[in-house]
């Protein structure tokens, strides 16, 4: 499903079929291909990703439910070839519930378990907390029936160079805490801390009953025939999604452009912030955010020519003394 951050696409939610250019048609399905281009003002990962990796990239439509997003993943797993799913979260806000604090975008894999209801699909959930939403605690706990896998360091070596442009920070925190790294990182644009530990670099293995059984949105939502029943259901259990803080941060930041600052002068007493509240290292997005940059991977390689000890790796080193 093409739903990017607004750091991304300046459109809150998914992107339907329609909002992309040279789509590929297949069988009952529609391919995104390094040709396909996002409608202006929309923007989206899925070509470049298309163009970086070889699997093929099918494009599930939101806006015909559950139920349409169904047919595109068993259309193409006929012509594909594909004997299962496997459903990848990582974090862990699949195993959220209603009043879950800090649960901050539940709908959008819950939509997507809900279109794998009925077929052969498996759940893992892979780095327990790193989304920054449920805790690792509380994510370990609910899955406690789960088959745990560990992710080894080589794995991560094909798709190191898509994380130097792609913003996925929860895919990121994934990928360092394979390779090694631990401690406290900040991500997002408010700032959330999470910790690596030795769980980070877990897959949580669960069947689609098991998931059900501790997520009441997603059995909700298996039945929608459109991405608006489909909202309706979720804010019914809900009370919110993460389409209402989607579109009041679009408005803010169509009111409030923000002037990037200045790096050399800006990051030093930043970082003795964070060093301060015991911090050791930031997403590249959230430093991007923080200092009024929208493209991440511009933003990389400005801080790396500026900073050049520390701005090489997946994550920045948070360190307040100068260069």
């Amino acid at each position: 499903m093409a739903w990017d951050r607004l750091i991304v696409d300046p459109l809150p939610g998914p992107r339907a079929a329609t909002d992309f250019t040279e789509l590929e048609n297949r069988a009952g399905w529609r391919q995104v291909t390094s040709r396909s281009k996002p409608v202006a003002p929309a923007g989206s990962t899925l070509p470049r990703l298309a163009a970086e990796q070889p699997l093929p990239i099918v494009l599930l439509d939101p806006t015909r439910g559950a139920r349409g997003m169904r047919h595109d993943l068993e259309a193409a797993a006929v012509e594909l070839g594909a004997q299962d799913i496997r459903l990848v979260d990582v974090g862990g806000d699949l195993l959220g519930q209603p009043g879950d604090t800090g649960l901050r975008s539940p709908f959008a894999d819950a939509l997507t378990a809900a279109s794998c209801l009925g077929l052969s699909a498996m759940v893992w959930i892979a780095g327990p907390g790193l989304d920054g939403e449920l805790s690792e605690e509380l994510v370990l706990q609910r899955a406690r029936a789960a088959t745990a896998h560990k992710l080894r360091p080589q794995m991560w070596q094909p798709y190191l160079p898509i994380l130097r442009w792609h913003p996925s920070e929860a895919t990121a925190l994934l990928a360092a805490a394979t390779l090694g790294t631990r401690g406290t990182v900040e991500i997002r644009d408010a700032g959330l801390p999470v910790r690596l530990t030795e769980h980070s670099a877990t897959v949580l293995e669960l069947d689609m009953p098991a998931l059900c059984a501790v997520n009441p949105l997603i059995n909700s939502l298996a039945g929608t025939e459109s991405l608006a029943e489909a909202e309706e259901s979720a804010v019914r259990i809900l009370g919110r999604t993460e389409l209402d803080s989607e579109r009041a941060k679009a408005i803010q930041l169509e009111r409030v452009p923000r002037v990037p600052d200045d790096l050399v002068t800006a990051v030093p007493p930043w970082e003795a912030d964070l060093e301060a509240r015991g911090v050791d290292y930031v997403t590249y997005r959230r430093m991007a955010e923080r200092f009024g940059y929208t493209d991440v991977h511009r933003f990389r390689t400005l801080i790396a020519e500026r900073c050049p000890r520390r701005g090489t790796g997946l994550l920045w080193a948070v360190d307040a003394r100068p260069e």
